[in-house]
């Protein structure tokens, strides 16, 4: 693989839609390239948006449309859930809303089909492809977007995945060089983020950030029990905001607090910095989430959390956080949540010092990622 200046290094990944937690791995892979591959010239493989050029100043953006004219010398997946199929058994219009989100933002394998076709026939594109901290599932058995995820990384040079869940399904794929790293947003010293020391003990102000969920009726039932734990807290004296880390489309969410005159807090790339963003997240003691990047930021600014297992991924996350987190599972007891909180209260400093514990260890596996790749390049017979 070419490594000089005229390389070209493309990241894919869901990126431009106004995520926290996609924007931010944009950020993160895009600075693990750069340590990597520190003189070639970086694409984002995504959907173009005017703010992608104040997070990453310079980058240029192509679409997946466009890929067929000019292969890059790398394409590197970059983090997040970009492999999955759920059963949907939500409302019509959740539906057709889900189809359209994955149909024209966040599914990658109509692309994949073309990228995988050229390579399996011979024809004049390069065959590597990386993925880092990638997470993959859950899948429909035997589905179609199943078994092209399985080909597509089975044909990969190197992939590291970010929880274990995904390990797994990649030994039983028996996908080469497989390794377990961690989520990119870990990478130390990447966010620049003034986090306030509380005192053991006080947990004063709630952060809640939920998320629409289409996919199950199961994940999609939460919002009722939710409201009545935050009326609860609000009647123990507890300081409770929520925060919305995609409004473009959380938008039942928003409907849901705009009704109830609730103010939130929403990550817009055009008003905030990331750093900003986390600032203002760093306020608050606990944080009770539904996404699996709150739960990934709560632990990186000290806070612990509650973990709303709408899918597999939250109970992934709470694992990883041990005494740093609790899980909320289906059916949402409201009295099971309120407990967490208590909970939380009376072991405060013990969460806070497994998290120090957990973020410390997740960082060092990441960076571990630069170290596996420029061994597998020194490796190379192409370099």
């Amino acid at each position: 693989m070419k490594t000089n200046n005229s390389s070209v290094i493309a990241i894919k990944g869901a990126y431009g839609l106004e995520n926290f937690g996609d924007d931010t791995l944009m950020v993160a892979v895009y600075k693990i390239g750069r340590k990597i591959f520190p003189s070639s010239s970086f694409e984002l493989i995504c959907k173009d948006a005017n703010y992608i050029s104040t997070l990453i100043p310079g980058v240029k953006v192509v679409s997946p449309e466009d890929m067929h004219s000019n292969y890059p010398d790398l394409i590197i997946y970059g983090g997040g859930t970009q492999f999955y199929s759920f059963p949907i058994s939500a409302s019509t219009n959740a539906k057709i809303l889900f189809k359209k989100i994955i149909r024209n933002a966040r599914n990658p394998l109509p692309y994949c089909h073309r990228l995988f076709r050229k390579i399996a026939t011979g024809k004049s594109v390069n065959k590597q492809i990386v993925a880092f901290g990638l997470g993959l599932g859950p899948f429909n058995d035997n589905s179609s977007k199943m078994q092209n995820a399985k080909k597509l990384l089975a044909d990969m040079l190197y992939v590291a995945v970010r929880d274990v869940n995904s390990y797994k399904l990649c030994k039983e794929w028996e996908c080469k060089n497989v390794n377990l790293r961690s989520d990119l947003c870990y990478l130390p010293e990447l966010w620049d983020v003034h986090v306030k020391k509380d005192k053991a003990g006080k947990v004063q102000r709630i952060g809640i950030i939920p998320r629409d969920w289409p996919h199950t009726e199961e994940g999609n039932s939460y919002a009722s029990s939710l409201f009545k734990v935050v009326e609860q807290m609000r009647s123990d004296g507890k300081d409770v905001e929520f925060i919305s880390f995609c409004g473009r489309y959380d938008t039942n969410w928003g409907q849901y607090l705009k009704e109830r005159n609730e103010k939130f807090i929403q990550w817009d790339p055009q008003k905030y910095s990331i750093s900003e963003f986390l600032n203002l997240l760093s306020r608050f003691d606990v944080f009770i989430t539904a996404r699996y990047h709150g739960a990934i930021f709560a632990s990186i600014l000290g806070k612990p959390a509650i973990c709303i297992e709408v899918e597999q991924k939250l109970q992934l996350v709470a694992d990883l956080l041990g005494y740093g987190a609790r899980l909320w599972s289906y059916p949402f007891d409201v009295s099971e949540c309120l407990n967490h909180i208590s909970k939380i209260e009376d072991n405060y400093s013990l969460a806070t010092e497994c998290l120090a514990n957990v973020v410390k260890e997740q960082g060092t596996l990441v960076e571990k990622i630069i170290i596996d790749y420029k061994q597998l390049r020194f490796r190379s017979p192409q370099d």
